[in-house]
């Protein structure tokens, strides 16, 4: 009898902390907080920018990104891939590439003009902020543009 005690014990405190210590997930919609967000200067404004997440269950994320940059026409890109570190390609072309971490995500991106990035995104305790660092190389250049995106949780 002791023997099955402890061992629901031990299996219901494996399940509370993998459950504590689980990858946080990203599902939801995100809005850009552009006023805490920093860019260089120079950067094309970045309007209506938000994301709906629709899966994240730490090994695949899907997601639509809808945003307006400068006076272009709205724009979206929707990636359906895995957490897997390989690159698959967006809706608009670029190669996408997700690494889920403990405390958000990673991602490295090659675009199809050949710029390269990477974004490192952090969540907030309660889940409701992400803070990325990215930055990207456009062909050419020499050095990175780096910036930091604000995300707030909506929904």
């Amino acid at each position: 009898m002791r023997r099955e005690i402890a061992a629901v014990a031990l299996a219901s405190f494996l399940g509370i902390t993998g459950a504590a210590l689980a990858d946080p997930s990203y599902v939801g919609e995100w809005v850009l907080n552009v006023q805490e967000s920093k860019y260089p200067p120079g950067f094309p404004t970045i309007t209506n920018h938000h994301m709906e997440v629709t899966k994240d269950d730490g090994t695949h994320i899907a997601y639509t990104d809808n945003f307006t940059v400068g006076n272009n026409p709205p724009a979206h890109s929707s990636f359906d891939g895995a957490y897997d570190g390989k690159p698959y390609k967006t809706s608009d072309g670029q190669m996408m590439a997700y690494f889920h971490t403990p405390t958000g995500y990673r991602d490295e991106y090659t675009s199809p003009n050949g710029t390269k990035g990477k974004d490192a995104c952090d969540f907030s305790a309660d889940k409701k902020r992400m803070t990325c660092h990215g930055e990207f190389t456009p062909p050419g250049a020499t050095q990175p543009v780096t910036f930091l995106e604000v995300w707030d949780k909506t929904k």
